[in-house]
C-alpha cells in the first residue's frame, strides 16, 4: 500500500532531498496542503524551486494560501510573465491582496498587461481599505433584474457564474443596479422556469456597505448564519460579494491580532518567521515592559527598610502582585472579547463594571483569607496574615476595575482595546499590589 501523501510526509521527503516525489505529489493534493509544505520548508531556494514547477492555476491557489514570509520569498523570484499569469488566474479579491504587496510601479505594469475586465475589478478593489468590506469582497457575482424569469436567471448563472467560485445566491437589482433582493440557488433550481425572480426572491437582504469594518462583517455572518453577503455602495448599488471562506480568514486574522496584542506584540508573528523578524517585533514591547517594571521596582525601593526588617515581606508581596495580575488578565480577556463582539458597550458599561468589581471582591476575599491563614501558619504572626489578606483583597478589586476601564478607555479614544491593555494592567496591579502590601505592613510595623 502506498504511503499517504500527507503534508508532514512531504516535508520529510523535501528535507531528505527527494524533490521529485514531492513535485509529483503537489499535483495531486489540495493546494492548502501544498501551501503548508511550502511554508514549513526552511531553505528558500528549495521553496522557490518547488513552487516554480506548479501549474499556473495551482500556483495561484497556493500563493494566496502561503504565509507572509514564504509569499515574500516567492514573489521576489517570480518573473513578471509568471506573475501576470498567476494574477489573471486569481479571483479579484485575492489578486488585489497579492498586488498590494508589490511596488507601485510593478503593480501598474501588471495591471496594464492583464485583460481590461480583470484590471478594472482589481483597481476598484484596491481603492478600499484593506480591512473593510470593500477590501475583502470579490467582484465576481451574478445579478439579474426582478422582472427576469427563473429561466433567464439560470441562463445568466451559466454565462457569468463560471468565473465566480462558491456561488450561493443570485442577487436581484433594479434598473440602476441597486440591490433589491437575493435568491438562494436552492429556490432558483426548484422554482418554475416561467416564474419571475421578483416573485420568489428574498426582499431586503442583509448587506454590507463598502466601508464597513471586517469585524462587523464577520458579526453579520455569525448573527444571521450567512454563507454569502452582498456589498453595496452608499447609493445602494451592488459592487461585490463576500463569501464565508473570506470571513473565516477574517475571524482568524482578528483573533490572532487580539492574541498578539494581549501578549504584548504589536504585529502579527509566526513561528516560521526568521529570528531577526521576531526580535524586531518583540523588542519594543519588552522595552516598554521594562519601563513599567522599573516603576514597580521604584515602589518596592520606597519600602527598603521594611523589607530589611521583615525579610518575609519579599516573598509575600509577590503573592499580592501575582494574584492581582492573574485576576486582571481574566477580566481583561472577557472584556476585550465582549467589546469585539459588541456585547459590551458604553450603554451597559456601568453594569459590567459593578459585576466585575463584585467578582473581584469575592475572589479577593476568598484568596485573601486563604493567603492570610497560610502566612499565619508559616510565620505565626497574626498581623502579617491580616495585612496580606487585606492587600490581596484590595489588589483584586483594583484589578477588576482596571481590567474593565482600560479597554473601555482605549475604545473611547478610538484605539484597539487589545493593543496595550495587558501591559498597562500588569504595571498597575504590580505597583499597586506592592504599594498596598508594603504600605500596610509599614503602618502595622509597631504591632509586630
Amino acid at each position: 500500500m502506498a504511503t499517504p501523501q500527507t503534508p508532514d510526509h512531504l516535508i520529510i521527503l523535501a528535507e531528505m532531498g527527494r524533490e521529485e516525489q514531492v513535485r509529483e505529489a503537489f499535483e495531486r493534493i489540495h493546494p492548502a496542503d501544498v501551501a503548508e509544505v511550502i511554508d514549513a520548508i526552511e531553505e528558500d531556494d528549495l521553496r522557490v524551486g518547488l513552487f516554480a514547477d506548479l501549474s499556473t492555476p495551482r500556483a495561484a491557489a497556493v500563493l494566496s494560501l502561503v504565509g507572509d514570509h514564504a509569499r515574500e520569498t516567492i514573489l521576489d523570484q517570480l518573473s513578471e510573465h509568471r506573475l501576470r499569469a498567476i494574477v489573471t488566474s486569481l479571483e479579484s479579491d485575492d489578486a488585489a491582496d497579492l498586488l498590494a504587496e508589490l511596488p507601485r510601479a510593478q503593480v501598474e505594469r501588471l495591471l496594464q498587461s492583464i485583460p481590461p475586465r480583470i484590471s478594472a475589478d482589481v483597481r476598484d478593489l484596491m481603492r478600499y481599505e484593506e480591512d473593510s468590506a470593500g477590501g475583502i469582497m470579490q467582484r465576481e457575482f451574478v445579478a439579474v433584474a426582478a422582472e427576469a424569469s427563473v429561466e433567464d436567471a439560470i441562463e445568466a448563472l451559466r454565462r457569468r457564474g463560471a468565473d465566480a467560485e462558491g456561488l450561493h445566491n443570485v442577487f436581484v437589482v433594479d434598473a440602476d443596479q441597486r440591490l433589491v433582493g437575493s435568491l438562494p440557488l436552492r429556490l432558483l433550481i426548484l422554482a418554475d422556469p416561467r416564474t419571475t425572480v421578483g416573485a420568489i426572491m428574498e426582499h431586503d437582504p442583509i448587506s454590507a456597505h463598502t466601508g464597513m469594518d471586517q469585524e462587523e462583517v464577520a458579526g453579520l455572518f455569525s448573527k444571521y448564519d450567512l454563507v454569502s453577503l452582498p456589498v453595496i455602495e452608499p447609493t445602494g448599488q451592488i459592487v461585490g460579494r463576500i463569501t464565508v471562506d473570506d470571513v473565516v480568514d477574517v475571524i482568524e486574522e482578528e483573533a490572532s491580532e487580539d492574541i498578539y496584542r494581549l501578549a504584548g506584540l504589536g504585529q502579527e508573528s509566526s513561528v516560521l518567521e526568521p529570528a531577526f523578524e521576531s526580535i524586531r517585533k518583540r523588542l519594543p514591547w519588552l522595552i516598554l515592559n521594562l519601563g513599567t517594571c522599573t516603576f514597580s521596582a521604584t515602589v518596592v525601593a520606597l519600602f527598603e527598610g521594611t523589607i530589611q526588617q521583615l525579610a518575609i515581606a519579599a516573598a509575600f508581596m509577590t503573592m499580592v502582585a501575582g494574584s492581582g495580575g492573574n485576576a486582571g488578565v481574566q477580566t481583561l480577556a472577557i472584556v476585550v472579547r465582549g467589546i469585539a463582539l459588541d456585547e459590551l458597550t458604553f450603554l451597559n458599561a456601568r453594569r459590567v463594571v459593578l459585576k466585575e468589581f463584585l467578582t473581584g471582591a469575592a475572589n479577593g476575599l476568598a484568596l485573601g483569607i486563604i493567603a492570610g491563614v497560610i502566612a499565619f501558619l508559616w510565620k505565626g504572626v497574626p498581623i502579617v496574615g491580616v495585612v496580606l489578606a487585606t492587600a490581596i483583597l484590595g489588589n483584586l478589586c483594583l484589578a477588576a476595575l482596571v481590567g474593565v476601564l482600560i479597554p473601555l478607555g482605549l475604545k473611547w479614544c478610538g484605539i484597539d482595546p487589545a493593543i496595550a491593555s495587558a501591559v498597562v494592567l500588569t504595571a498597575i496591579t504590580d505597583s499597586c499590589g506592592f504599594l498596598l502590601f508594603l504600605g500596610l505592613l509599614t503602618l502595622c510595623q509597631p504591632l509586630l
